[in-house]
């Protein structure tokens, strides 16, 4: 059962100098744009700040820009409206999937693409497309900016490389245009919003003939102590025909080689290694079907 809230103050801040000074100078403090994981920590007595600070008006998290064919997410820009954009439908396609089904609609209208990646739960929705289209993420702190490839920026459960320092966007580089994602996931009740037993994010390139796979990334969640790229399933799968019988080669290699699942409530590590097979035996299925209608017409 939930708590009630514990003592904290709150701070406001409208420039990200302001923040990244305050965060310095104080204890414990939260950053916070939508709340809606971290308001359920603090109920359950898992979280206890000493300060929230309100980041949500800060510029530098709120805008969506492209820029030498790259494109920049801020980090407070929220689920829903991210899922509703013309822009990540169109050219990020795996993403938009993904944040169309993150949570109920009250939660995506709040919750942010950065909160979700700085809560670095395993089962983050958004993490497995993000790593499939090779994002990355800039952190700014008082000495400066710096920027990280995805996987770098998670290093367990609840556990990021922040130091004293906060995600303001997320970049994503241009996608071939071949280039074709999808992305799906199991939950419990099979409820679309559900949080993920098993997520799988698939990217892949054909070749110029339309017959072999030129390029595939591939990333899981919920099956290891953080979001993953499949790289032994990646390897398995570039150069090989587009056939069924690589489709169920790399998704067998994805359960065997590339998942690190624990049982759990929700499930146990055995269900969850046939789950990643299976869902990435149809994502791929249905990728090759698209590449093969495109090259017929």
């Amino acid at each position: 059962m939930l708590g009630t809230l514990p003592p904290f103050e709150y701070r406001k801040v409208i420039s990200l100098r302001e923040a990244l000074a305050f965060m310095e100078k104080r204890g414990k403090v939260y950053p916070y744009a939508g709340g809606t994981d971290l308001l359920v920590a603090l109920k359950n007595g898992e979280a206890k700040p000493q300060v929230l600070l309100d980041v949500k008006a800060l510029p530098e998290l709120g805008s969506v820009r492209q820029q030498n064919g790259w494109i920049s997410l801020g980090a407070a820009v929220s689920v829903r409206a991210l899922a509703r954009s013309a822009l990540i439908r169109e050219r990020y396609s795996v993403l938009a999937q993904a944040l169309k089904i993150l949570g109920s609609t009250q939660i995506a209208n709040r919750a942010t693409l950065g909160g979700n990646l700085c809560n670095a739960s395993p089962a983050a929705d958004s993490a497995p497309p993000l790593l499939a289209l090779d994002a990355r993420v800039r952190l700014a702190g008082l000495k400066g900016n710096r920027d990280l490839p995805l996987a770098e920026f998670f290093l367990g459960p609840n556990k990021t490389a922040l130091k004293r320092e906060l995600l303001t966007e997320i970049l994503i580089p241009p996608a071939p245009a071949p280039g074709r994602g999808l992305f799906s996931k199991l939950g419990s009740r099979s409820a679309p919003e559900d949080i993920a037993i098993v997520s799988v994010a698939a990217f892949v390139v054909p070749d110029r003939a339309g017959n072999r796979w030129q390029e595939a990334r591939i990333a899981l969640g919920a099956v290891g102590p953080a979001p993953m790229r499949a790289r032994y399933a990646e390897e398995a799968l570039v150069g090989q025909p587009i056939s069924g019988q690589s489709i169920r080669d790399a998704s067998r290699v994805a359960a065997e080689k590339d998942a690190q699942p624990i049982s759990d409530i929700r499930a146990s590590a055995g269900y969850r290694r046939a789950m990643v097979e299976v869902l990435l035996t149809r994502a791929l299925e249905h990728l090759a079907s698209e590449i093969v209608q495109g090259a017929a017409r």
